[in-house]
């Protein structure tokens, strides 16, 4: 694997500079603000309607501020997972095609370096996505007023702040785990595939099938990676985190399922890897 970490420099490098890269950082960025701005309307116009009509308001009173940032911070991590699939699928595959693995290959590191590189970037860009989108979630909720407090309704603390920031770190870590296996999934069909377009619509037409059938598996789709990311059918811990953030008592990551995020997201993405490693090993470049 020499060469893994000029690889990784180099793609890092690639992956920043490019106009690919920045209209990525765009729309995870102005995502959670149009959410919340839009959920901001449509919660007022409930709140109007309702005193019209003389009913009494559902909801929190105080503590706002954390559910209206979940709700910003979802879809855009939706769509940072197909980004992620986007990325990798323009990785290997692209770089065979346009010939540049086999110059990298030839003079500055070895086939496995090569594909362990571009795996090092992964979870670097993932984190940043995670934590440019929360950043943006976060402040288009204070922005529009959402408060940061313990959730308080008619009066009666339902969950303190505390017990929400424990719950949300909770609920991100198997999320970004499953990013990360995503990222990994998405190198091993690269590795596969002999062009980008390719190896983009698989990769794709993989995880939106299995959202489509995950739900009839029920309970044992928690043992494959893709289940525990934020996709657009989403079951990940972020639509448990949305309900939590409510004062949703019967919401919140369950430990077993908590377990198997942490466990066997990073252990698909290795074996993802090594597989892709195999791959390239034996393929012409």
């Amino acid at each position: 694997m020499s060469g893994s970490l000029r690889v990784l420099r180099a793609e890092l490098s690639r992956t920043l500079t490019s106009w690919a890269a920045l209209f990525g950082v765009l729309m995870i960025v102005v995502i959670p603000f149009l959410w919340v701005w839009v959920g901001v309307l449509a919660d007022r116009a409930e709140r109007l309607q309702r005193m019209a009509e003389g009913r009494t308001y559902l909801g929190l009173s105080e503590g706002t501020g954390w559910s209206t940032m979940v709700d910003g911070w979802r879809p855009a991590l939706m769509i940072a997972t197909a980004l992620l699939l986007v990325q990798t699928a323009r990785s290997l595959a692209g770089d065979r095609e346009s010939g540049v693995l086999r110059l990298a290959v030839t003079r500055s590191a070895s086939r496995s370096g090569a594909v362990v590189g571009r795996a090092l970037l992964g979870p670097v860009i993932t984190l940043g996505m995670v934590a440019l989108s929360g950043l943006s979630a976060y402040m288009a909720a204070s922005l529009f007023g959402g408060d940061f407090g313990d959730l308080v309704e008619d009066g009666d603390m339902i969950f303190s702040a505390g017990e929400v920031m424990d719950e949300l770190w909770r609920s991100m870590l198997p999320v970004v785990l499953g990013m990360m296996a995503v990222h990994s999934f998405g190198l091993l069909i690269s590795s596969l595939s002999r062009g980008p377009v390719i190896a983009l619509a698989a990769s794709l037409a993989v995880v939106l099938l299995w959202d489509i059938f995950k739900e009839d598996v029920g309970d044992k789709r928690w043992y494959v990676f893709a289940s525990h990311a934020p996709t657009f059918a989403d079951g990940s811990g972020m639509r448990e985190l949305a309900g939590f953030s409510r004062g949703m008592s019967d919401a919140g990551m369950p430990e077993g399922v908590f377990r198997m995020g942490t466990m066997l997201s990073p252990a698909e993405a290795i074996v993802f890897v090594l597989l892709a490693c195999l791959a390239v090993r034996r393929r012409p470049l």
